[in-house]
């Protein structure tokens, strides 16, 4: 499988759908805090993996005659996928639905106003985001999850994979995230010079 580079085409459309979504709410509001985080160990058989997989990375299913440009609006994680599925499916079954969204979603998705923050080089992340983003890049991240049995050590990889694709997304579209804690993200103008206003 080619990984394809991250891009703003999906960025927009994705936006689209969770603009849509916004406008027909579901029913039930499941209360969600961004704060509490849980890991859940899914064990699946390879197969379903690997369509989760080349969803996230917009690559052709094996076996399957579909166009990848219709992966275009998911998400680029397989958490995100993931996700993006069970919220559709709990909508669309019993009109249940996460408020806020869930960070898996809002991160690679919620664009109506992200699109506008994008064309006016304003913060897309806090330093904690971007913080968070670079410490799952390492594998120190996760030894406490491996050492409990909790994540597998190919858990453990595919989220460092994602972690970094996340990062390669931003800087893609000029928007920088520099390691050091300390350091707020920034948009690189033209000439390649920090723009640090956010």
């Amino acid at each position: 499988m080619t990984t394809t580079p991250a891009n703003h085409t999906w960025v927009e459309e994705t936006g689209s759908a969770m603009d849509e979504v916004a406008a027909n709410p579901p029913k039930y509001q499941v209360a969600i805090s961004k704060e509490s985080k849980a890991t859940i160990l899914c064990n699946v058989e390879e197969g379903i993996k690997n369509v989760i997989s080349a969803l996230a990375k917009k690559e052709k299913i094996d076996g399957v005659d579909i166009d990848v440009e219709k992966f275009a609006h998911l998400p680029n994680s397989q958490t995100g996928v993931m996700m993006y599925f069970l919220d559709k499916g709990l909508k669309t079954e019993f009109e249940v639905g996460f408020s806020p969204t869930p960070v898996s979603l809002i991160t690679r998705g919620k664009i109506g106003s992200y699109n506008k923050k994008i064309e006016g080089k304003k913060r897309l992340l806090t330093r904690d985001q971007k913080n968070e983003i670079i410490e799952k890049m390492q594998m120190s991240y996760y030894e406490k999850d491996l050492g409990a049995g909790k994540i597998t050590m190919e858990d453990a990889m595919d989220s460092i994979k994602d972690a970094f694709n996340t990062k390669k997304g931003f800087e893609e579209m000029g928007y920088m995230l520099p390691p050091a804690k300390t350091a707020y993200p920034f948009w690189e103008t033209e000439e390649g010079e920090e723009d640090a206003k956010g």
